[in-house]
This record gives structure tokens, C-alpha cells and sequence, in this order.
């Protein structure tokens, strides 16, 4: 989903979102915004769960801090799954260098005629 469209899906104006460096942000800069008491979410004001940068048209770099549901709602359903084998070899692999064993049961769906 392009910005513009996220911003639109989401009702936000990018004049309202705070400038964000003109850097790429890392790990420790998300964790620094988001912790210990994280800012509202931008959409809904709940507390955010996610943030990042984008580069919004006319406003230049801005953070967008979202919760959960609004980051979920703005997913991009064409990004592509993991297949589920895949998956579970690094979950087997995981488990195995740990030194565990474990049985891995799934629920998948039935096969429709």
C-alpha cells in the first residue's frame, strides 16, 4: 500500500505526525519511542505497538506509531506467506538447538472438493 493510501485508509493528515530523522531508524531508535510508556497510536490513540517512517508527499519524513489493530488494518494482503513447511523447519531447528523435543501439531484446514 503506497502512502497516500495508508494515510487516507487510516484518516490521518501528515502535518499532524511528528518529523522523523532523516536517517534510517534502527531497532534502538523503535524501541526508544515505543518504550517504556508508548505514544498514543496515531489513528486511534491507543497505545502504539509499531512504529516507523515514511516519507510522506509535501511533509518530507514523518514517525507513524500504530496499536495492533491499526497496523493489522493497514497489512498489505498481497505481501507473501511463509510457507507453512518452511516454518516449521525453523521452529524443529530452534527446538533441536536447544536442546528439546518437541512435536509440533497443526490444525490445517480441510481440503474443499
Amino acid at each position: 500500500m503506497n502512502v497516500t493510501d495508508l494515510l487516507l485508509r487510516l484518516g490521518l493528515d501528515p502535518a499532524d505526525l511528528k518529523p522523523a530523522p532523516s536517517r534510517a531508524a534502527n531497532a534502538q531508535d523503535a524501541a526508544e519511542r515505543l518504550g517504556p510508556e508508548p505514544l498514543p497510536c496515531a489513528a486511534c490513540g491507543t497505545p502504539a505497538r509499531s512504529t516507523r517512517i515514511i516519507d510522506t508527499p509535501g511533509h518530507g519524513r514523518r514517525w507513524l506509531d500504530l496499536c495492533r489493530d491499526c497496523m493489522l488494518a493497514t497489512a498489505d494482503p498481497r505481501r507473501p506467506t511463509v510457507p507453512l513447511a518452511d516454518t516449521l523447519a525453523v521452529l524443529r531447528d530452534a527446538a533441536e538447538e536447544a536442546g528439546l523435543t518437541v512435536r509440533i501439531l497443526i490444525d490445517e484446514p480441510p481440503v474443499q472438493p
